[in-house]
Parts: structure tokens; C-alpha cells; sequence
């Protein structure tokens, strides 16, 4: 790339990718090229080169795609470039940088005195930039919004790969830049990926680069846990949005997804259904394709594998075996019946002991409430254009206590006087329980037997219409609440007139 009037600096005119008056300082070229074998870079502030922290120890990255990314490591105290630790300054690993946060001096298991030294990835920062002045996007481009959270930061669009527009907002004046950066992967799908080097943060497919490498137990595997579970399969999926939002509308008048009607589908035959609900929804097309995705993950085993591999890139001749986070790999263990290709989607790197470290090469598949609001500590900055209000919690109706609430399986679990089973006009399933006008007591009721708990929930949808009650008529729930020294509460009558 030709460069015009570089001073210092600050880039001018830049061909092909124009900034003006961009000011970050530019990093020194690194001194160690692979991660085997590396040591920490001790920069300032400004990235000057310090020290090369050759007596460095326990040196771990832990890094997770579209997750976390910190640095850990032990150095002697009496090691005379414990001068050059200082809390923000930075430390260099390859071609990336890291902000030291937290330095401990205490003495080891041996009684020595040392150094501990724990350093976030610079991008980590960005929770300090202003808050963003763009609040909404309407049908925008992920280039557009993520241009928008960068503005006015050190950081600048890198590449960036083909998603559907959508419509986005975020709390005006409130909004983290980070915790909404990290929530794009929620709202497009996609991955992010950070350059400190060049300050620049690309958003991908996730896919994974074909590393070539194999990992093979009695080659590199040290030890091999694979573990596959349904616990939480489903094979059809009510999903409801707000206010009762169904998507019979745009799902021929269906209002559940099964995996069972796609013929490349071939796992199980069995109806394992779940009902969800998520008020971030007022859109059926997206509520449906969210559904459709979490659907696809939900109706297979969970997978995981943890791996303590060694890579054998720092051998001589032994370069094309180089893995990186985010990489595919081959998985090889004959006596386990394990080979397949799959990415590396966290890892705890050794550096000085690459042969310790630790690889996920597969997390665990995320259950229903984690598929549809993303892993963000239960919360969500950034919301699709389906959110309502601040509160992103999703609400799940999967642990009904009521058995055989929507009729399915007639009057079974139930006690039943004067009630009907409707099979035709059904709400979250295809048949519901009626009860028509006429003088007398018509009483449907159940026994449940929660947990010991202070508050409990009833949810429930009735339609009422065309009817009248005399004098001391009514219509409606009526909740008993026993104890197991046979008293009881006054019942609570909830009417539905």
C-alpha cells in the first residue's frame, strides 16, 4: 500500500482506505513470530519496546471465540525488569497486544518471591470510549452499525463479511461500546476479530481457517474427553413472542417448528417439545427464524471435547502442524471411534509448555434461554429490532408444573366436572378444555407439588365470550394452597368476568 505524507504518527490519505488525522500509535515490529516458544514484550504506553521477559513462566492465553482474551504470567522477582512492569502499560505477545491490570508480588509454593502479572486484550478498553451517540439503525448493514460503535475510538472496520440487514437499537447515552460490540454475533451471527496491530476489527463468517493440522492421540493428544448428551433435545419447538405473538401467521398457520418435518433430519422420531416465550418479539419472520436456528442446535446431542494437546509447531519440520484459535482441525483417536474435523473454540495456550495446553474443541451446544439471547450474562446492550424495552431477559414456560395443560392427552392428570376437551381450537397446541354456559358448578382442577418457595407464578389464557352468571355466579381460577400439616391458605379466586 502506497503511503502520502506520513508524519510521525499520524496517517494522511492512505489509497484504497482513507483516514485522516487517524492517530494510534504504531506498533514496532514484533520480535517473536509464532506463539510456541514466545515471551512477553514489555511496551509502554506509546508501544515502545522495553524488555523481553526472557525468565517469564506459566505464560497462559485464554482466549474463546467471541469471547474472552487475558494474559497471565509468572516472573521472578528478582528479576531486574520488574521495573518495566507497571499497571497499563502493555505487553506483546507476537502481534498482539495486552494491558496489564493487575500485578501481585508473593512467594511461590517454593517460598520464592515472585512477580504475577495479569493483562486484558487491548480491545478490552473500548468499555471506556463515550457512550455511543447513534441509538438506532433501521435496516442497516452490520458494516453500518459496527462503523457507528467504532466512531470515535482508536478502532476502525476490518473486514467484514456479507449479513442480512436488520434493525437495531440500543439504550441512547447508556450504552457500553464494548458490551454492544459484543452482542453483534446475537443480532447478525458472525464472529469477531480483533487486530491490535493495525487497530482493526474484522466480522466474519464463522467458519474457521483449514489449519491441516491433525490432532492424534499418541501424537499430540495428551489426554481426551469426548461427552454427548440430550438433556435438552427437543424436536418441536412453540415459540411465542410478545403480547402472545404466534408464528401461525407466517408458518401456515402452524405455531410450532418440528425438526422431524425435514427429511434430512434423521436423529430421532420421538415428540420432545418445549415452549418458549421471549417479549423481545414482535416480528413473526424474525421470532421464526430465531426459532429455526435454535431449533437446528437443540434437536442434536450436545458435543464437547477437552483436549490437553501439545502443538508440535515449535519442532523443526513440524510447521505445518501450527493450530490457531477459531481453526478446523482433525480429531483422530481409533480406540475412542473418534475422527472427525472440528474448530478449536477456546483454548488455555502455553506458551512456554505447549504441550500443556488445553483446547475445547467444540463447546457445548448453549441451551434454549442462551440460543436466543446470547451468552451476555443473562442480559442484552444491544437488542434486535424486536426488543421492547431495557429488560432483555428472556421468560421460558418450560418448567409448567401443570401436566397435560394444553389437552393434549385429554383429561389425564386432571379432575374433571361438566368440562369438555375442544381438539380443534387450541392456543400453544392443537386442543384446549371448554366448558359451556349452563346453571350449575362445572369445576376442572389439578394437584401440583412445587418446591418450597416464597412466590409462584400462574399463566394461564382463557377466551370468554358470550355469557352471563346470576347473583352470586362466577367464572374463573380459583388457587388452593395446601401445606403438609394439612392446613391451607384462604383461596385465591382470580375472575374472569
Amino acid at each position: 500500500m502506497i503511503q502520502y505524507n506520513n508524519v510521525n504518527e499520524s496517517q494522511y490519505n492512505q489509497l484504497h482506505t482513507v483516514f485522516y488525522n487517524h492517530s494510534y500509535s504504531r506498533m514496532q515490529r514484533a520480535i517473536f513470530s509464532r506463539l510456541p516458544g514466545a515471551r512477553p514484550v514489555v511496551l509502554s504506553p506509546e508501544r515502545e519496546q522495553l524488555a523481553v521477559l526472557d525468565n517469564a513462566y506459566d505464560i497462559l492465553l485464554e482466549q474463546e471465540v467471541n469471547g474472552i482474551d487475558t494474559l497471565s504470567f509468572v516472573l521472578p522477582f528478582s528479576d531486574q525488569k520488574n521495573e518495566h512492569l507497571q499497571n497499563e502499560h502493555l505487553i506483546q505477545i507476537v502481534d498482539e497486544l495486552y494491558i496489564i491490570r493487575r500485578i501481585t508480588y508473593s512467594r511461590g509454593g517454593s517460598g520464592v518471591p515472585e512477580t504475577e502479572v495479569f493483562a486484558e486484550a487491548l480491545w478490552y478498553d473500548l468499555q471506556f470510549s463515550d457512550p455511543l451517540s447513534v441509538s438506532e439503525w433501521e435496516d442497516k448493514s452490520v458494516v453500518v452499525v459496527l462503523s457507528d460503535i467504532l466512531q470515535g475510538t482508536e478502532w476502525r472496520l476490518g473486514v467484514v463479511s456479507n449479513f442480512p440487514t436488520r434493525n437495531v437499537s440500543v439504550e441512547s447515552g447508556l450504552t457500553n461500546r464494548l458490551q454492544a460490540l459484543t452482542q453483534l454475533p446475537d443480532v447478525y451471527g458472525g464472529e469477531l476479530v480483533y487486530h491490535s496491530d493495525t487497530m482493526t476489527i474484522d466480522f466474519i463468517e464463522p467458519i474457521g481457517r483449514v489449519s491441516g493440522a491433525a490432532i492424534v492421540y499418541e501424537k499430540n493428544i495428551q489426554s481426551i474427553e469426548a461427552t454427548y448428551d440430550t438433556d435438552e433435545l427437543i424436536t418441536r419447538l412453540y415459540p411465542y413472542g410478545r403480547e402472545n405473538l404466534s408464528i401461525d401467521s407466517v408458518n401456515d398457520q402452524v405455531p410450532y417448528l418440528d425438526i422431524r418435518d425435514d427429511p434430512n433430519y434423521t436423529f430421532t422420531t420421538k415428540l420432545r417439545a418445549k415452549v418458549l416465550k421471549d417479549d423481545r418479539f414482535t416480528n413473526p419472520f424474525h421470532l421464526k427464524e430465531q426459532a429455526q436456528a435454535a431449533l437446528e442446535s437443540l434437536s442434536l446431542p450436545r458435543t464437547s471435547y477437552q483436549i490437553k494437546a501439545s502443538d508440535l509447531s515449535i519442532l523443526s519440520g513440524m510447521e505445518h502442524e501450527q493450530f490457531k484459535l477459531g481453526d478446523l482441525v482433525r480429531v483422530y483417536d481409533k480406540e475412542l471411534g473418534i475422527d472427525r474435523q472440528t474448530r478449536i473454540l477456546a483454548w488455555r495456550y502455553n506458551l512456554v509448555e505447549p504441550w500443556e495446553t488445553e483446547i475445547v474443541l467444540e463447546s457445548k451446544a448453549p441451551t434454549l434461554s442462551d440460543l436466543l439471547t446470547g451468552v451476555q450474562d443473562g442480559t442484552s446492550f444491544l437488542r434486535s429490532e424486536d426488543t421492547i424495552d431495557s429488560s432483555d431477559m428472556l421468560e421460558l414456560s418450560v418448567f409448567n408444573l401443570l401436566l397435560n395443560s394444553r389437552a393434549d392427552d385429554g383429561f389425564r392428570y386432571w379432575s374433571n366436572s361438566g368440562w369438555e376437551v375442544d381438539p380443534v381450537n387450541g392456543f400453544s397446541g392443537s386442543a384446549s378444555f371448554k366448558a359451556e354456559t349452563t346453571s350449575g358448578v362445572k369445576r376442572l382442577s389439578q394437584t401440583v407439588y412445587p418446591a418450597n418457595r416464597d412466590h409462584y407464578v400462574l399463566s394461564f389464557r382463557s377466551a370468554v365470550q358470550n355469557f352471563s352468571v346470576n347473583e352470586n355466579g362466577r367464572v374463573g381460577v380459583e388457587v388452593i394452597v395446601r401445606y403438609e400439616d394439612g392446613t391451607e391458605e384462604e383461596p385465591t379466586f382470580i375472575s374472569l368476568t
